[in-house]
C-alpha cells in the first residue's frame, strides 16, 4: 500500500531537510521490517505555504495521506497557519494523519482547542539521531492508524474534555443533541456518554457519517433500530428515543433507501 507524505515549513531549508530525513526513516522503517515490504512511503510534495498544500491536496485528490505541519507558516499573525491548513486537511482528507513539527510548545492548546487530533508533536530542536528515531515512532503510528481505519472502514468522532483528546469510532456512536448546559452537546454511544463544548451545526458539517434530524440532534443511520413516522421518533438499541423534525422528515426517510434494515412503525 502506498502512503503519500505532505511536509510544509515556511522555512525552505527546514522544509527541504525534514524531507529528507522522512526518506531516510521511511527506508530504515522498510529495510527493517519485514511488515513493511509491501509498502511505500513516498514523500509527494514538499510545500512552504498553506496555498501550495491547499492546492495540492484539492488537484490530486490526496486521501490517506500522512502530513508533517509547520505551525507557524508565517511571521504574519493574521496569515493561515499550520493549525488552520490542518483543519482543511481533515474535511479533504477524513483519515489524514497529522504531525506538528514545531519549535514552540506554546501551540499545542490551539490545536486541542480547535480539535485538529493531531497524532504527534515533533519538536525542530531534535539533534539528528533522535529526529530520526522520532519520525520513526511517528511514521510507524501514522501507518497502524490509517490501516485500521481503511480496514474497518470506520470514521471518528473526535472532541475534548478538559485537556484530552477523545475519539469514538463511529460504530459506537448512536446519536448527539443539544445538552442542557448552555454551548455543550450530549454525546450518547453504545456504552455510556459524554458532554463537551461544541454545536450540532458543528459536528454535523465535520461528521459527514451523521445526519442532522433537527436543530438540537444528529443521529448515526447505521445505529438506528427503528422510525416511527407517525410520533416523529427514532429509536436506538438502548432504547433512547429522539424526535425529528418535520421540515427534515424527507432526509429520515431517505434513510430507509440507504438502510433497509431499519425497521419502519
Amino acid at each position: 500500500m502506498k502512503y503519500p507524505v505532505i511536509i510544509c515549513d515556511d522555512d525552505k531549508t527546514l522544509a527541504n531537510n525534514l524531507a529528507n530525513n522522512v526518506k531516510y526513516a521511511a527506508e530504515n522503517l522498510v529495510e527493517d521490517n519485514t511488515a513493511y515490504e509491501n509498502v511505500e512511503i513516498s514523500v509527494e510534495q514538499v510545500a512552504n505555504t498553506f496555498e501550495q498544500v491547499v492546492s495540492y491536496v484539492v488537484a490530486k485528490d490526496i486521501q490517506n495521506a500522512i502530513y508533517f505541519l509547520d505551525i507557524e507558516l508565517s511571521q504574519n499573525s493574521e496569515a493561515k497557519n499550520g493549525v488552520d491548513l490542518a483543519e482543511f486537511i481533515k474535511k479533504q482528507d477524513p483519515n489524514a494523519q497529522i504531525i506538528f513539527v514545531t519549535a514552540y510548545d506554546k501551540y499545542a492548546p490551539l490545536t486541542y482547542r480547535r480539535r485538529i487530533g493531531a497524532i504527534d508533536y515533533i519538536n525542530k530542536a531534535l539533534d539528528q539521531n533522535d529526529m530520526m528515531k522520532r519520525l520513526e515512532e511517528t511514521i510507524t503510528g501514522a501507518i497502524q492508524s490509517i490501516n485500521n481505519l481503511t480496514k474497518s472502514g470506520r470514521k471518528e468522532l473526535v472532541y475534548k474534555v478538559g485537556c484530552r483528546i477523545n475519539k469514538v469510532e463511529d460504530t459506537n456512536i448512536y446519536y448527539l443533541e443539544n445538552s442542557p448546559t448552555q454551548h455543550k452537546v450530549t454525546l450518547i454511544t453504545e456504552t455510556g456518554s459524554a458532554e463537551f463544548r461544541s454545536n450540532i451545526s458543528k459536528i454535523s458539517d465535520e461528521n459527514d457519517f451523521l445526519v442532522k434530524v433537527s436543530q438540537s440532534c444528529v443521529v448515526n443511520p447505521n445505529n438506528i433500530d427503528s422510525i416511527d413516522f407517525s410520533k416523529k421518533t427514532i429509536t436506538f438499541p438502548n432504547g433512547d428515543e429522539v424526535i425529528f423534525a418535520r421540515s427534515c422528515r424527507k432526509n429520515v426517510k431517505n434513510l430507509l433507501s440507504k438502510y433497509p434494515e431499519i425497521n419502519v412503525k
